[in-house]
């Protein structure tokens, strides 16, 4: 009994072990496949920057306008996809402001009708 009961458990984690690897392969295909010219990047070391280009085996990334470092592609962390939710900087011309409290409207509004 015991010896089936270890069976199962050695079979349960190969399927689970098989699964992951599976998985794995699939990130790695996606991420290898969003690398190109143009893409902003993050490094395993943290770097970030903008991909200028690529070669067989390794990527050139310029980090700061005149900095450009090459990397291998395997150290590739990351490909950062643009936000939708960024903020959008608002004209100052069109931009209003809000009072702070609704006593600071009720005298900005008594100012305007005292004039």
């Amino acid at each position: 009994m015991d010896q089936i009961l270890l069976l199962f458990f050695v079979l349960v984690f190969g399927v689970f072990v098989f699964l992951n690897g599976r998985k794995r392969k699939a990130q790695v295909a996606k991420l290898e496949s969003s690398v190109v010219v143009g893409a902003k990047v993050i490094m395993l070391g943290g770097i970030t920057g903008k991909i200028v280009s690529i070669s067989d085996g390794s990527v050139v990334v310029e980090t700061t306008p005149g900095t450009k470092i090459e990397f291998v592609k395997a150290a590739v962390r990351q490909v950062v996809e643009p936000s939708l939710d960024a903020p959008v900087k608002a004209d100052k011309k069109t931009s209003t402001t809000k009072p702070a409290s609704k006593s600071a409207a009720k005298t900005s509004t008594a100012k305007k009708t005292a004039k």
